[in-house]
This record gives structure tokens, sequence and C-alpha cells, in this order.
């Protein structure tokens, strides 16, 4: 993991493989063997009509972030259900022992960062074409070779749809039809603050829907599906997405943790706490549960200070590396001697507390864990690591450093609050602008409830905890304490494979699980012909933004799709390829993208 003031530097990894190639690939898996034919002579077409290369991968002019080199598989393997297990009654209602603060005072807004943008570039002059030996009479020969250097990207996001669709994504799982409607009309104002003000929604038909599941929540394959359905199906996404946030980086895994209650109940806490103030939600983690036993602090007693959660609230949940010495992490594990557990909630043992003076961050007290909480809230470090690393999981990479000032301001100002923070981010500049448009690869997470939410899909959520974890996140087990690396950690050969087979799942029915027909959606909104019918999924899925080539390619492919709204059944042909031009929208690289 990454210390917290490091920047990112150079091209990103993934710029070795071009858009061309990933589709092909995309269509070698998970086309059948006529499909393919077609899809293949459509690209043929389109490479006589050019003889400029296509860049990897870039969707639109506003794109940042691109996908890694990959060994690409050769074959979409049987996908294989989950072990599903035996379901038993939960109450889910389980609350830790409340932190205690000082009163917090009145929240006001604080306005966005008023940094001054650079100024738009100067757009690249259209090349003229040489002449033939027989020039034509018009003033303005048309150029055939090479293709004209596209027009620079703007700074900031134009389109109302772009967006709305980018503010979705990132401070949710996206949106299906419907919902990008009604967004869409409240305008992007009143949308920001219904995610932000969360409570105000009602999500009484989720939970009906996961009670009526039987679920186990104190087992890790229930409990991973019981969240992603949360982060499909509620009316709350930016909670949900902050509840992930928050398992990224106050980490707990039920490998060390284990069955029980715990995950469940530092979930719940994550949960109520999501846009609350963080210095009680450090208070609440150190009290909670699961991180006693995964950072040993129940075993931490007066005789034998243990470090462990110590050393980690400072580098990992506060101030990152160097603010504080050796010794600092000494006094601050013994200001939390006899937290332990008992019966599964926290006990203080006032026995095992070592109540003499210590000295912590150049100050000198007999304190109590809250006591060393408060001290780093105070510590000019905390709000800096905190505005980043909220920055960085929701806009991008590399945020200036008086974007961040700005920010640590808000924090101190509004006495820890990451309401205010989360407020003046998603109306910031910096989120709108082109560095933060599909930026970031998603997560598997991300990508799984995010396809699932988008297509309004129905499914129970049998296989989903299964699918990411083939793509390299198994919810509630990170990697380590750092968390998920995340980035361009998340695509491999591999885990790539299991993008592209989950995407033809979808695409083609071949899960149970998952009930998406795009022949009824296609039928239902009156299409006609293939354009009209690929111009829709572009839209719903990427924003409506795809490259003249690739939609050229897409349309040639799916010539067959014309006729679609007339009576009677659809031919099996028209069927598949209306399936597999989903399929292809689907594996495209940037819908990968954030």
């Amino acid at each position: 993991m990454k210390p917290a003031n490091e920047k990112n530097t150079g091209s990103h990894p993934m710029t070795q493989i071009s858009r061309r190639d990933f589709l092909r690939t995309a269509a070698a898996l998970g086309l059948s063997a006529g499909a393919l034919t077609i899809f293949e002579q459509a690209c043929t077409t389109a490479e006589i009509l050019t003889t400029t290369p296509v860049p990897a991968p870039l969707p639109t002019a506003t794109r940042a972030a691109t996908l890694p080199p990959v060994t690409m598989p050769t074959r979409v393997p049987t996908a294989t259900a989950p072990p599903v297990a035996t379901p038993v009654a939960n109450d889910v209602s389980t609350s830790l022992p409340t932190a205690t603060r000082p009163p917090t005072p009145t929240l006001t807004p604080v306005p966005a960062a008023t940094a001054t943008p650079p100024p738009t570039p100067t757009p690249t002059a259209t090349p003229t074409p040489q002449p033939t030996a027989t020039p034509s009479p018009t003033a303005t020969p048309t150029p055939l070779s090479p293709t004209p250097e596209p027009t620079p990207r703007p700074l900031f996001l134009e389109d109302p749809r772009m967006r709305m669709g980018h503010l979705l994504r990132r401070a949710g799982f996206g949106a299906n039809e419907e919902e990008m409607d009604r967004f869409l009309a409240m305008g992007e104002e009143a949308t920001v603050e219904y995610l932000i003000e969360y409570e105000a929604a009602d999500d009484s038909a989720l939970e009906k829907r996961l009670s009526g599941l039987g679920l186990d929540l104190e087992k890790l394959r229930d409990l991973q599906r019981w969240s992603l359905l949360r982060m499909i199906y509620t009316q709350r996404p930016l909670q949900e997405k902050m509840v992930l946030f928050w398992h990224g980086l106050l980490t707990s895994a039920f490998k060390k943790v284990g069955k029980g209650p715990y995950m469940l109940n530092q979930d719940q806490l994550f949960r109520r706490q999501a846009l609350g103030e963080y210095d009680v939600l450090l208070k609440a983690i150190s009290r909670d549960s699961a991180m006693l036993i995964w950072l040993d602090s129940r075993v931490n007693n007066k005789k034998a200070p243990n470090e462990n959660f110590a050393r980690e609230l400072m580098e990992l949940f506060s101030m990152g590396i160097g603010p504080y010495t050796e010794a600092d992490v000494r006094e601050s594990a013994r200001a939390f001697t006899g937290w332990g557990l008992k019966k599964k909630d926290f006990i203080f043992r006032e026995n095992q507390h070592d109540y003499g003076t210590k000295t912590f961050l150049g100050r000198t007290g007999e304190y109590s864990g809250d006591d060393i909480v408060d001290i780093i809230m105070e510590h000019p470090a905390t709000a800096q690591f905190v505005c980043r690393k909220l920055f960085t999981f929701f806009v991008h990479d590399d945020p200036e450093a008086a974007t961040l000032t700005s920010l640590a301001r808000t924090f101190n100002d509004t006495r820890y609050s990451v309401k205010a923070v989360m407020r003046q981010i998603l109306t910031s500049p910096d989120f709108y602008s082109s560095k933060a448009y599909r930026a970031k690869i998603k997560s598997p997470a991300e990508f799984v409830a995010g396809t699932v939410r988008v297509l309004g899909i129905e499914t129970d959520g049998r296989p989903l905890n299964a699918l990411t974890d083939r793509m390299g996140q198994i919810l509630f087990s990170p990697f380590d304490v750092s968390g998920w690396p995340g980035g361009a950690a998340w695509i491999n050969s591999s885990t790539l494979l299991q993008r592209l087979n989950f995407a033809n799942k979808i695409a083609t029915a071949r899960s149970r699980s998952f009930k998406f027909d795009p022949l009824q959606v296609a039928q239902d909104h009156g299409f006609n012909t293939a354009a009209a019918a690929l111009n829709h999924f572009i839209l719903l899925l990427l924003d409506g933004q795809a490259p003249s080539q690739d939609r050229q390619i897409l349309l040639d492919y799916a010539q067959g799709l014309d006729g679609l709204s007339g009576s009677g059944n659809p031919s099996a042909t028209v069927d598949e390829k209306l399936r597999s031009l989903v399929y292809l929208v689907m594996s495209s690289p940037d819908f990968q993208l954030a």
C-alpha cells in the first residue's frame, strides 16, 4: 500500500493493449463461431476504411485511465454455482457500545474549493492533406489519410448525461434507466443532496427483500451476498459506497475474526457512521469486536502492551507514515490496555489498564484510548490523510495540494465531518474534470453490483459472492491490514477472464440467477433498427460515449437486427446477435472503468 503522501507518477501500466485487440479477445471468448466470423468481417471493414491505429483504450476524448497489459485468456470456463449455506434466522440489529465525544457544533455548508482551472487548450489544427496528381477543383479537399487529430478534451465534463452517470457511479453503483431519468429531472445539485442526506430515502423494500432470504449473517458467504444485494437494490447508494470504502480503510478480515456476529456488527457500524464525524468512528472502531480480534487489542494489558492496534491506528487509519515515533506507538498502546471482549462484546477491564502518565505526540497526561484519538484528530496530518483517502477513492489519484488544503480546512472546521467533506468533493470542479472521468478501474464489487443495478436485473444474489471472489475481491476478507490494493491490480489475465465470463452470463442468460432479456428491452422501447438498440445500451452502459469506429463495427456486426419490433417471434439469429451486442458493449475496455 502506498504511503498517504505518495503520488502516482508515470504512465498507467495498462497502455499496451489496443482497443481493437481487447474487443476481438472478448468476441473470441463470448461469441459463437458464426457470430465471430461476422464480427471479424466488421473489424476488417473498419481497418480498410482507416490506416490510423486506434490507441489503447480511450473511449472518448475525456477519458483518463487505461487498462493494464494482460496475457489474454483463450476460453471462457463454465460457471460453477457457489455452495449455498443453510439459511437460519438472524437479528441484524446488534449494535456496538457507543463511543462518546464532546458535543458536535452545528454544521454549516462549506463551499467547494475555488482553485482556478487551467486555461482551455487551443484545439489542434486539422492537418492539410497532400494534393494528388489530379487535384480536386474544390477549395478544401476532404482528407482521407491520415485521420485528423482529435479535438483536445475539455477540462471539465459538460454533457449533463455524462456528469450524472459519473456522479452515480462514483457516489454509488450506477443507475438503471428509470433512476437515471429521475435524477436527470431532479438536477445535479438536488441529486447530490439526495445522495448525501440519505436518511430521508425509504429503504424498506430492500430490507423486506433481504429478510425474505433467510440468510445466516454470521456466515461469510451469506454476509457477502447480503452486502452485494444492498449495493444493487438500495435507495441509499452513497451510504453503501461509504460502507465499502470504510471496509477498505479500517480493515478487518473474516479469515482471522472468524464466524460470529463480529463482521456483521462492524458492517453495521460503518453503515451507521457512513458520513459521520471521523473521531466518533475511530473511537467506535477501537471498541469494535472484529477489530479487537483482528489487531489483537483484546490481549492488550498493562503487563504486556500489544502495539498492533496502536500502530495501525496512526499509520493506516489516521496519519500515514511519518508524523510519530516508536515511542508514540508504545505510549498509545499503553492507553488502550484493558480493552477486551466478553461474550463477543467490548469490555473495559480496569485491572488490566495502565493508568500511568503517558507522553504522546509531545503531550503528557494520564491518557485513555479516547484521549489518544482526540490528540490524533488535532494533528494536522490527520485531516490531510483522511481527505486524501476520500479524494483518491471518489475522484482520482493525484489531488492538488490546494485541493487537499481546502478539504482539510472543511474537515477541521466542521469538527471532522465526513459528510461536509463529501459534499465538497461531489460538487467540486475536480470531481467533474476530464482527469476524473473513467479514471478508476472498477473493483469487482463495483463491477458486479453496478452491472446488475444498471441493467435492472432481478436476482436473489446466490452467485454474486463467488463472482467477486474469482475477480479478486473477497468481501470482508481483504488481503491484509492495508486493505485491497485496487487500481491496476484488479486486472490480470485471470480476473479479466472472469469479468468477460460474467458479462457473457448476463447477456446470454446462461445463468438462471440473472433475469435479463435484451430482446424484451428492445421491443418494449419500440426499437426497430440495430442502431437504435445499440445506442440504447451504449447510453445506458457507457454514458453514450463510444469511439465512432467501435460503434460502426458493432453496427456492421448487428445489421441483421433490423425489424426487431415486428410481430411474431424473432429468429434465433436476431436474438443471438442482440445478446452478443450487449455482451460486446459490456466487455469493452470502457465498461471496466468507473
